[in-house]
């Protein structure tokens, strides 16, 4: 009996050990943001759709894709809530500027369907030093190429405007780190689709041509100090776009690492956010307020 007694509490305090973390793996969203958030799913993929503030169907709005970084791979559909849908989600901003978000969530990465680009000996020879830690993921070729988040998104978005009026001259993608490389490689995919895009501490290699995608408005960020993801990778992308006349606006912070999304998503200019803000051409957006 005593033994059965001793099994019984020792499988209990095992299980509150899981119980507890289970709870401490759990993400931190706020029931407010759960609720604005409504979950869904797409062929598979994971979604949340924010509505715009006191949601008339009859009137057109705007719609916001924002890619996670890679902390928020999975399927839970919770991972992908970050900090900057969650200043979407404050009721002044909401007031202010009403619209759609659409916060998927993927597996693996922020890919495009099909075939992607093998980069040649000479490419990878000729990668900054910066890109030495990815040389070898390169040179492998791409993996799960079939796994097209990206597209499945853009796809999306298309069926979410034949559900609701969004205006197709006013959607916009962000995000941060992972997001950061998807906020590139959407636009270098579909310029013609966004009407502008937030990419924080991303980046994407020197073989995709960034004079595609030089008539989209871009406001970047990057800390000069991010050991995770270069900062050289933004830089390299804004001197190429001076030189094509390309509208790119770049903010570089200094001594927040890879967390520059909480500077950038609340960014009310170079005085307050402690970051110098350049301009590739003079046709860019001076506005100081990063959601204006």
């Amino acid at each position: 009996m005593r033994v059965m007694i001793a099994i019984m509490l020792a499988s209990m305090v095992c299980l509150s050990a899981e119980a507890a973390k289970e709870k401490k793996k759990a993400p931190k969203v706020p029931e407010r943001i759960l609720k604005l958030y409504e979950p869904a799913e797409y062929k598979g993929m994971p979604y949340r759709l924010m509505k715009p503030v006191d949601f008339d169907p009859s009137q057109t709005y705007p719609l916001i894709l924002s890619l996670h970084g890679a902390g928020g791979k999975g399927t839970d559909n919770l991972n992908s809530l970050k900090i900057w849908t969650e200043y979407l989600a404050e009721d002044g901003l909401r007031k202010k500027h009403p619209c759609f978000v659409l916060v998927p969530q993927m597996v693996k990465g922020w890919r495009i369907s099909g075939e992607q680009h093998v980069p040649t000996q000479a490419e990878l020879d000729g990668l900054d030093p910066s890109w030495d830690k990815w040389k070898a993921r390169f040179a492998a070729g791409p993996k799960n190429v079939d796994n097209g988040a990206l597209s499945l998104s853009f796809e999306l978005i298309d069926q979410l405007s034949q559900e609701y009026k969004i205006d197709s001259d006013r959607i916009y993608v962000l995000g941060h780190s992972m997001g950061g490389f998807g906020n590139w490689t959407a636009i270098w995919s579909e310029p013609d689709r966004f009407a502008a895009a937030i990419p924080c501490a991303g980046g994407l290699p020197p073989w995709y041509n960034y004079a595609r995608f030089k008539g989209v408005p871009v406001w970047a960020f990057h800390s000069a100090d991010d050991n995770i993801v270069s900062v050289e990778y933004t830089r390299a992308i804004f001197q190429a776009l001076e030189k094509c006349n390309g509208n790119m606006k770049y903010t570089e912070l200094n001594g927040v690492g890879h967390g520059a999304q909480t500077p950038a998503f609340s960014y009310q200019g170079d005085a307050a956010g402690g970051g110098a803000t350049r301009t590739a051409t003079d046709r860019c957006d001076t506005t100081a307020t990063i959601w204006d």
